[in-house]
């Protein structure tokens, strides 16, 4: 899925409501891991739902019981709950405009300018044993991941999925057959990173139409398992 696509189908809003199916899902989660300007949407979207379904929470609207006869629609609504109404809806918007588009606005001038970034490599690694490689970079910095895939005849997309040092599932991304032939630079976004012992997990994904007996279900197949150590600073 390319961005004129994810345009047309309205996947960003589609994919908040979990209208996309399994396939159309994992491309657009594809997609938009590279895209900054739906990753943006994306995120400005999300920011906003989230914040108009907190205060519908606070402040909830009463369901219509219907329009008294002689009396127009608007009229049924007691003043209460117009005001109400309209101060959530000032409330999301100011939300918008002081807190979400700045930081987005930011994000963006960011991520157009040329940048060069710190990078860890896994290429060789440590599968089998072997020295744990280690770096330190700014928590506020992403950095580049690089690792090579054992790639396989018989998988038809691999996955890449990297566990915190507590062992949670920190994120996971898909990798095409294609661009798996080569190393693979995998960008790590600045969030929460704790120091600590990480874990990189690859996995061959099988299609189930075309190989059921050897993997039923198309259940994914470890290949490979990496760790690195990480040290974040401010």
């Amino acid at each position: 899925m390319d961005h004129q696509q994810a345009t047309q189908r309205t996947a960003v809003e589609k994919y908040l409501l979990d209208e996309l199916t399994a396939e159309e899902r994992d491309q657009f989660e594809e997609h938009f891991f590279d895209c900054q300007e739906c990753a943006t949407d994306l995120r400005a979207t999300a920011g906003f739902m989230a914040a108009a379904k907190n205060e519908f929470k606070v402040n909830p609207v009463p369901k219509f019981a219907g329009v008294r006869k002689g009396k127009s629609f608007f009229a049924s609504f007691s003043p209460v709950l117009v005001w109400s109404a309209l101060a959530a809806c000032l409330l999301v918007i100011a939300y918008q405009y002081a807190v979400v588009y700045p930081r987005f606005k930011s994000e963006i001038s960011q991520s157009t300018a040329p940048e060069i970034l710190p990078s860890l490599s896994l290429v060789g690694g440590n599968s089998r044993g072997g020295q744990v490689p280690a770096a330190a970079f700014e928590a506020s910095h992403g950095f580049l991941l690089l690792v090579d895939i054992p790639t396989q005849e018989r998988f038809s997309s691999y996955a890449c999925l990297l566990y915190s040092p507590s062992g949670s599932l920190s994120w996971r991304v898909e990798v095409p057959a294609q661009l798996a032939r080569d190393t693979v630079s995998i960008r790590v976004p600045s969030a929460d990173r704790p120091s600590g012992e990480y874990t990189l997990t690859v996995q061959g994904n099988m299609d189930a139409k075309i190989q059921p007996k050897i993997q039923p279900g198309g259940t994914p197949v470890e290949l490979a398992r990496y760790r690195f150590t990480l040290n974040t600073h401010n």
